[in-house]
């Protein structure tokens, strides 16, 4: 019995450190790659592979991996070492997900309309949203008009065709009336069905140009307000894309991108931030906070960051 009581002394332990490993094995990893990149920054290249990919950016699964090729050449080629390797079974994960901003973006472009981040965007985009407010502004009046009217007449055909059934029935001068007032009402109803549909297509181009005018002020740093949408609309500062680093693991996020440049700025950007560079106070920069710069090369504050990330002199 003294010897069964050792045994548990011994196993009983043993195994409640083995499942307490297995429990926060996700943690413990992930605690383990944070402590490898502090002793050796730098020493191992960071694998990365392409996660979610939504076919909707009209971009081949290829053409996005060869955007992040050049993003990651951006980072390795000012310091001629390798940084990036792509692998199946990769911990960095690189998604492309498609939301309201790349909608956005795509509605613009079917508008006719060229994005870039410039001033002389901005001042054609704002124009336009005036002109579409306005447009909004009548089509809504035109249409609250027709829906009061429908509703007026609704309620007489109905009170006449109960008079009617009161009455025991209706003279055929009567049914011609009333069925005459019938396909008028539903005529009604088609005319605003589309004057409805026509509202919603201008209150969709509305918000989409409101979406890329606030991106367009914060990245141009302008003093005026938020522009507004109508109706439920994404809130919160604009992002084009997203890296994250928690115990769920390593993921890049990419939710638009208005060039093919752009989206390998975006791309640089947020593998900087994988690198384990912060953002920075040049507008120019890789690494600015905003990312929205026209620049697309890396400057000297960027390969300042990452060869003290990397501790080279």
């Amino acid at each position: 019995m003294k010897i069964f009581y050792k045994i548990i002394k011994v196993v009983f332990p043993l195994a409640l450190i083995i499942g307490l490993v297995f429990y926060f094995e996700g943690d413990l990893r992930l605690a383990e790659k944070n402590l490898t990149k502090i002793i050796n920054p730098c020493d191992k290249p960071i694998e990365y592979l392409i996660g979610n990919f939504d076919k909707r950016f009209g971009l081949s699964r290829e053409d996005f991996l060869k955007a992040v090729n050049q993003a990651v050449e951006i980072w390795q080629e000012p310091i001629n070492k390798k940084l990036f390797a792509y692998s199946d079974s990769g911990a960095l994960k690189i998604n492309l997900i498609y939301d309201s901003r790349q909608e956005a973006t795509d509605k613009l472009k079917k508008l006719g309309l060229s994005i870039h981040n410039d001033q002389a965007t901005y001042e054609t985009l704002k124009n336009k949203y005036d002109i579409f407010n306005k447009t909004y502004d009548a089509r809504k009046s035109e249409l609250d008009n027709i829906v009061k009217y429908y509703e007026e007449q609704k309620a007489n055909y109905e009170d006449e065709a109960k008079a009617a059934n009161k009455r025991g029935g209706v003279s055929p001068e009567e049914y011609a009336i009333l069925e005459q007032e019938r396909k008028d009402l539903n005529n009604l109803v088609e005319s605003i069905k589309q004057k409805q549909a026509a509202l919603n297509k201008t209150v969709d181009d509305i918000n989409a140009m409101a979406s890329v005018i606030n991106r367009l002020i914060r990245g141009l740093n302008l003093t005026v307000g938020d522009y507004n949408t109508i109706g439920a609309g994404a809130s919160g500062e604009f992002q084009e894309g997203q890296y994250i680093r928690d115990a769920a693991g390593e993921r890049i996020n990419i939710y638009q991108f208005d060039s093919q440049e752009l989206l390998i700025r975006v791309l640089a950007h947020e593998l900087g931030h994988a690198l384990g560079i912060e953002h920075l106070d040049n507008p120019q920069a890789i690494m600015y906070r905003l990312n929205e710069s026209g620049n697309e090369k890396i400057t000297a504050d960027d390969i300042a960051a990452l060869k003290a990330v990397c501790q080279i002199k």
